[in-house]
């Protein structure tokens, strides 16, 4: 037979059971606007029944049932929607930081349309090369001549000047996002290692878990990974979720670092650490010359996440880049312009009868000029081709320089190019922070604290609790009336 206090057992075992369930409730409500926590639940068990099966069982009608036992306490979590949203996260981090260095670029070239910065400086040039070829005897249109080309050279140099200064910023952080990237690792690598000492005592820490997904998400951010959930061990409860290896992805999805891959956070059986993300950048150059993991994990190249499209905008070993070929084809397009104007103005005559000088100079570090000798003599323009002090007809061939050297069709086309790219870069950023953001209300529709149900739940186990404490009660009754009043019939 079963005990005189079996049924307090019973019924003590259900008032813990309805508690552990109501203290998770209340956890849950308490971080219903934590980010990254994931609600949990408590999965219930009955516990074993009276008697045990064996040759020296009590005989009696049948097992009795001895109550219930909080077995385990689960977060709800959808590992394949995290893997989507990580996927998802990486590209709106790559687009995002594309757009915004695109975005900086446009804002320094001043270029909405053709009534831009430099555009403008430039028609007033060709205006005032046209004004002194009808006039070129005129000392003022000299002057308004010398003065026009001298703002066209402070302005293209303020523009190479101030993009090169955007590049070294985006070029510090790459840097910096590397510093973020390695810290990241150290801490999914310190959260495995805590993990796994407390599943091996048999429990779950749903917790660190939490700790360690909004971790993984923010480095999916900045670099293209796989996540790999590893097995908890012999001695971890059934609903462990064990420590993470993680992989680096090339843009098809494989993994770097040989057929099966290095892992930058190790989380095997074979060993725990991780590797460190290294960078080398040669600022002279205006580009990235290594970007590995470790010795072996070359991610240089690799057009995804936040990393790689700060690398795709400061330039990388190859000398591709979003600011390296701007500013290339800029110094192309006006060294091809001082060429031929100088040499259309050599070819000319000043006022003093002898032929021109250049007109602008570059000095070592590309940085344009105009002649000192003709800033402070405007008679040394060579606005004519005889001794005529009237003739203007070289100042005319110098304002046709507009359409001969294809400048002006080469910068509306460097504008063009800037605009489409900018262009996609929004479109592309739109669609995958929405792609992100509807993956992200899915997970959550799976793993969020809804409160309604929280509420349910808490109206649910106090019931439950209850109905327990009444149970109690009524025993305490039974065996109040079995001890004390019970045989005392005639005395």
């Amino acid at each position: 037979m079963t005990s005189t206090f079996h049924g307090l057992q019973t019924a003590y075992k259900g008032l813990m059971a309805q508690q552990s369930a109501l203290r998770t409730t209340g956890h849950n409500i308490a971080n219903a606007n934590t980010e990254g926590y994931t609600r949990q639940r408590v999965n219930f068990n009955a516990s074993q029944a009276y008697p045990a099966p064996g040759k020296n069982a009590p005989s009696i009608p049948g097992q009795v049932g001895t109550g219930v036992e909080a077995e385990s306490i689960q977060r709800i979590r959808e590992h394949f929607l995290d893997a989507q949203y990580r996927e998802e996260n990486m590209n709106a981090g790559y687009w995002d930081k594309k757009l915004e260095t695109l975005e900086r670029m446009e804002d320094i070239m001043n270029e909405q349309s053709e009534s831009g910065q430099l555009a403008e400086v430039m028609d007033e040039l060709w205006g005032s090369l046209q004004d002194l070829s009808a006039n070129a005897d005129d000392p003022s249109a000299r002057e308004v001549t010398v003065q026009r080309a001298a703002a066209l050279a402070d302005t293209y140099n303020h523009m190479i000047h101030s993009l090169e200064t955007a590049q070294s910023g985006w070029g510090e952080e790459i840097d910096t996002t590397v510093d973020v990237v390695n810290g990241l690792l150290r801490q999914v690598d310190a959260l495995n290692q805590d993990i796994a000492g407390i599943e091996a005592r048999g429990q779950v820490p749903n917790d660190l878990y939490d700790q360690r997904d909004r971790i993984v998400d923010e480095l999916s951010e900045s670099v293209k990974i796989e996540v790999v959930q590893e097995d908890p061990g012999a001695n971890a409860h059934a609903i462990a979720e064990g420590r993470v290896t993680i992989y680096a992805l090339d843009e098809e999805g494989n993994r770097l670092g040989g057929e099966d891959g290095i892992a930058i956070v190790q989380g095997g059986d074979e060993g725990q650490g991780h590797l460190e993300l290294s960078v080398e950048r040669d600022d002279d150059e205006g580009r990235v010359t290594e970007l590995t993991f470790g010795e072996g994990i070359d991610i240089l190249g690799e057009h995804s996440g936040k990393l790689g499209a700060l690398v795709d905008t400061y330039g990388d070993g190859e000398g591709n880049g979003s600011y390296p070929h701007v500013l290339n084809r800029l110094q192309a397009m006006m060294d091809g312009f001082m060429t031929e104007f100088n040499e259309i103005h050599n070819e000319g005559m000043d006022l003093y009868g002898e032929s021109g000088l250049n007109f602008f100079l570059a000095d070592d570090e590309g940085e344009m000029s105009v002649n000192p000798a003709i800033m402070n003599d405007t008679d040394l323009i060579a606005a004519a081709q005889s001794e005529n002090a009237g003739d203007g007809s070289n100042a005319l061939d110098l304002a046709n320089v507009k359409d001969t050297s294809g400048m002006e069709a080469e910068y509306q086309s460097i504008i063009g190019e800037m605009a489409v790219n900018v262009n996609e870069a929004r479109r592309m950023d739109e669609t995958s922070e929405i792609r992100r953001d509807t993956i992200e209300m899915n997970r959550q529709s799976v793993s969020s604290v809804s409160l309604d149900e929280e509420m349910t739940n808490m109206i649910q186990f106090q019931h439950a609790y209850n109905a327990a404490s009444r149970q109690i009660t009524v025993i305490d009754e039974m065996l109040d009336r079995v001890i004390n009043q019970m045989g005392i019939v005639g005395r």
